[in-house]
């Protein structure tokens, strides 16, 4: 069965080389490679870790409407429209306590910590985001929801989520006291005093002006986390307050705050030590045209590939969707790296180790399966090779003229 959701990806991705166009018409830098790349990666991350986290997001919903569920209503009405109003509901005090407990702003920072405010912010969502959401969407189905009907209202309901990021789309007056819109949603993303811990809803806005919550867009956005942070990594992005709490409660004395700071707020500090703050990443190196052009094949090639992947998924094998997950997973970090002036001064090497692996993994995928659909795979992989073979040549040939001199 085809996934026909993840064919609005490439509808996603031409609103962003839109809003890009725009900004460049502009000029007003609301667009970065380097900034877009990384959403593009996190994002890759978090689709794939959905292969993975929808499955068990279902099967847990089907286990708790099968056993425990305490009202039976098969009402259209209620199953859609009510269905709806209460993912809603649940979706904004989930977010709420997503920025006021650490554990779960571990998971949910990374779709913050971006300076920039654009539609590329749509794909940037931490796997971790949505492992954390199951134990909240699990209580739907005890109301008697359909777990079929709630995936699919989660799929509707994320795909208008991604069209409130833009910065461009003005204030839209009396949608504006229902919906979420990008007015409302850029305040959301604002590390202003006045903004932050504001509008959390998701589709509606009438939560947070119930719960108060709410707050109108009244000066420009400074977007962004307030602690230290260069974003210039995913894996950083992804796993930096993970990092910080460990780190944190190594140092911590008592044991009582060791247990305290995972669930206390993000601003909170324990008792009974200095805590460190995230460590700032290295410094921008050097990057030459050709690795940038090898950069631009390899993120082209992995976009087209991962949403194939997500795609065909159903025709393909555990192994195969591993092999062609991690070969692109690990591709699209290394893009994100280059266009952020974050490589090694190996990265040929390491660069040629990684392919070579990746060679291991289809051959290992073949001695194991009669099929061949890794093909692409290998003409990547291939093509990479020989890139990668034509970049160390220029770069040794460059070094000896210049050593020469």
């Amino acid at each position: 069965m085809l996934n026909i959701s993840a064919l609005f990806i490439p509808v996603f991705l031409l609103f962003v080389l839109i809003e890009w166009y725009i900004s460049y018409r502009k000029k007003d830098h609301t667009y970065t490679s380097g900034n877009t790349v990384m959403n593009f990666t996190i994002g890759a991350i978090d689709q794939i870790g959905s292969l993975i986290s929808f499955v068990l997001l279902f099967v847990v919903m089907e286990y708790v409407y099968n056993h425990y569920r305490i009202i039976e209503n098969t009402n259209i009405w209620y199953q859609w429209v009510g269905g709806y109003f209460a993912v809603d509901f649940l979706s904004y005090w989930y977010h709420r306590w997503s920025h006021r407990v650490n554990i779960l702003w571990a998971g949910h920072i990374t779709h913050h910590s971006s300076e920039h405010f654009n539609f590329s912010n749509g794909f940037r969502t931490s796997f971790f985001q949505g492992i954390n959401r199951i134990i909240f969407w699990a209580f739907l189905p005890l109301f008697g929801f359909s777990p079929i009907i709630l995936i699919v209202i989660f799929k509707v309901s994320g795909l208008y989520d991604f069209l409130q990021h833009s910065a461009y789309i003005p204030k839209l007056k009396y949608i504006d006291k229902i919906l979420v819109t990008p007015s409302a949603h850029r305040v959301h993303h604002g590390k202003n005093e006045i903004y932050i811990d504001k509008n959390y809803g998701s589709n509606f806005i009438i939560w947070d002006r119930l719960f108060g919550t709410y707050r109108d867009e009244t000066e420009p956005v400074k977007f962004g986390i307030t602690s230290a942070y260069i974003d210039n990594n995913p894996v950083t992005a992804i796993g930096g307050h993970y990092k910080f709490l460990w780190q944190t409660m190594l140092r911590t004395q008592s044991w009582t705050d060791k247990i305290k700071l995972w669930f206390m707020p993000p601003e909170w500090k324990p008792t009974t030590m200095r805590p460190i703050s995230p460590p700032a990443t290295s410094s921008a190196t050097p990057v030459s045209n050709n690795l940038i052009h090898y950069a631009y094949f390899q993120l082209i090639s992995c976009i087209a590939g991962i949403i194939l992947l997500l795609v065909f998924k159903d025709f393909l094998s555990i192994m195969e969707i591993s092999v062609i997950s991690l070969v692109a997973i690990s591709s699209m970090v290394n893009v994100t790296l280059i266009f952020n002036r974050n490589v090694s001064k190996n990265f040929e090497k390491q660069e040629t180790l990684r392919i070579m692996v990746g060679f291991l993994l289809v051959l290992i995928n073949s001695y194991l399966s009669t099929d061949n659909y890794l093909w692409p795979i290998t003409l990547f992989l291939s093509v990479s090779l020989i890139f990668i073979f034509i970049l160390s040549y220029f770069t040794n040939h460059e070094n000896s003229i210049s050593g020469s001199h």
